[in-house]
């Protein structure tokens, strides 16, 4: 009798990890294909210079799952700060809503303007994470930060705070991605496609809600793509 019931919770317990492996959304980022990490050495995509970074974070929220355009689940937890310094926070655990079938996924890039103005919260969006403003500026949707020879500015430092929540520059963008493989999603950004797009001598910081921050947004939101 022990070694059925030994026996049936060993089966359970195999059962309930297949039914929670790779039931996850990853998130890679990456420069000239490779994985990037914070304070390592990378060539800019022109290879002409080097590059560090020291910071790369961004808000995903309101993740929605669809059957074609049919909507089947919403993901529980609402906000998600990705931070390249935490790898844990690259993958956002899908839990149940692994049992729908669905082959679209659409998510925020960054916070809406419902949660901006009901003020700071905690978890991931306590203020001490780095990625809150003031009341009236709201949330920080994307921080990236690092070194270039080609940036002007002291010890070459660059920093771009992309955010706003009000009119002309709220700052959210939505992404909509299709799926292959639910139980396996892995969605890469491609920071050296955004790094094409900026030419550091010219523009090396955005810090405050503005037309250059809305259009960095929407071209980031742009570059998200599935690891197939």
């Amino acid at each position: 009798m022990k070694f059925y019931n030994f026996f049936v919770l060993l089966l359970f317990s195999v059962s309930s990890f297949a039914q929670t492996s790779n039931e996850f959304i990853e998130f890679k980022l990456s420069i000239n294909h490779h994985p990037i990490n914070v304070g390592e050495k990378y060539l800019t995509p022109s290879h002409s210079d080097s590059i560090y970074f020291d910071a790369i974070r961004f808000y995903v929220s309101n993740v929605q799952f669809f059957q074609d355009e049919e909507l089947v689940a919403i993901l529980e937890k609402k906000q998600h700060l990705v931070d390249l310094e935490f790898p844990e926070s690259l993958k956002i655990d899908l839990g149940k809503n692994t049992s729908q079938d669905f082959n679209k996924i659409k998510f925020d890039f960054g916070i809406d303007s419902l949660t901006n103005i009901s003020g700071a919260f905690g978890g991931d969006l306590d203020p001490t994470n780095g990625m809150y403003w003031t009341w009236q500026s709201g949330y920080i949707n994307f921080k990236l930060e690092g070194v270039t020879p080609s940036c002007p500015a002291r010890k070459n430092f660059f920093q771009f705070h992309l955010g706003g929540y009000q009119a002309p520059f709220a700052n959210v963008q939505q992404v909509e991605l299709d799926i292959l493989n639910k139980k396996n999603i892995s969605i890469e950004l491609p920071i050296d496609q955004l790094l094409e797009k900026i030419n550091f001598k010219e523009t090396y910081q955005i810090m405050s809600p503005n037309q250059q921050a809305v259009d960095m947004a929407q071209l980031i939101a742009s570059l998200f793509f599935i690891v197939l």
